[in-house]
């Protein structure tokens, strides 16, 4: 009786929570008195594996716990719950008052809002769709919806999903000081390399007017006129080899420092409005993004 109690709990979710969802998350942290009682379903797999949709819910549920907006209860604190009360009843430890472990237990998975979703593949891109409904005015609060062409590009926006789903504050964007800054860096590199490359063209078409005003002749070495000291125009030569070189060193950093940055560059959030990137599909491209 005591485990048909705490399933029928589950499914019902029944108990009351004073807040609405409106005044989640407008001065976070809430404190946990006024905290809305959220229960959390595993997410549905279509066309990924269940691994893969347990993971994605795992994430949900870190996202919103980070916020401390709600006072979560996961699908794994229920199966946790009810092994606990197997135990309890197993030992005897509910005999003297089996109604109030009832009601322990009924307090602790009893929930207002209940948030549930999907991860799924849609040809060659990912899924995520969350919705948040209201047990208690039996209506759907929000929803959310986002795509893209990776697991690992979705798995970033998780955060932003889960908040918009919840109608909670969508959390800052991640930072992209650091991959602006390195593709500044590559573009300074990439360009004081051209520059000093210029410079060594230069300095040598100078040194090859000076040895060969006229040009290269069709036969025989040229014959400038005034020329100066061998050890000079060896001198020089070597200058400009080494100018060369580091032309080119700075070319391939700026190249590679620029390309490090595009790498790191965090996937977009769609805060503020529309994401939208090209995936391959079944039949040619798709748009893909986060709504």
């Amino acid at each position: 009786m005591l485990r048909l109690s705490v399933m029928a709990t589950v499914v019902a979710l029944s108990a009351a929570s004073a807040e609405g969802v409106a005044k989640v998350g407008a001065t976070p942290p809430v404190e946990a008195a006024t905290r809305p009682r959220l229960f959390v379903t595993e997410l549905i797999a279509l066309g990924v594996t269940p691994a893969q949709a347990q993971a994605f819910g795992d994430a949900v549920v870190s996202a919103l716990s980070s916020r401390g907006l709600f006072e979560l209860v996961a699908a794994r604190d229920v199966q946790t719950l009810l092994g606990v009360e197997r135990q309890k009843t197993l030992l005897g430890l509910c005999e003297a008052n089996p109604e109030q472990c009832a009601k322990d237990a009924q307090e602790s998975l009893s929930a207002r809002f209940v948030l549930s979703g999907q991860l799924a593949r849609v040809g060659s891109a990912y899924q995520l769709t969350l919705q948040m409904v209201d047990t208690q005015k039996g209506q759907s609060v929000a929803r959310a919806t986002k795509l893209s062409g990776s697991l690992d590009e979705l798995r970033a926006l998780v955060p932003y999903a889960a908040a918009e789903a919840t109608g909670s504050p969508l959390p800052p964007p991640p930072s992209r000081v650091v991959p602006y800054s390195l593709v500044a860096a590559g573009g300074v590199a990439a360009f004081t390399g051209g520059v000093v490359g210029l410079l060594a063209v230069s300095r040598q078409q100078v040194l090859n007017d000076e040895l060969c005003p006229g040009g290269a002749p069709a036969a025989g070495p040229c014959s400038g006129v005034n020329l100066r000291d061998r050890s000079f125009y060896v001198a020089q030569d070597s200058d400009i080899a080494q100018q060369k070189a580091l032309a080119v060193g700075l070319l391939a950093t700026g190249a590679v420092l620029a390309g490090l940055g595009l790498w790191l560059n965090p996937p977009a959030t769609s805060v503020g409005g529309v994401a939208l990137q090209v995936v391959p599909g079944p039949g040619g491209v798709a748009l893909a993004g986060g709504f």
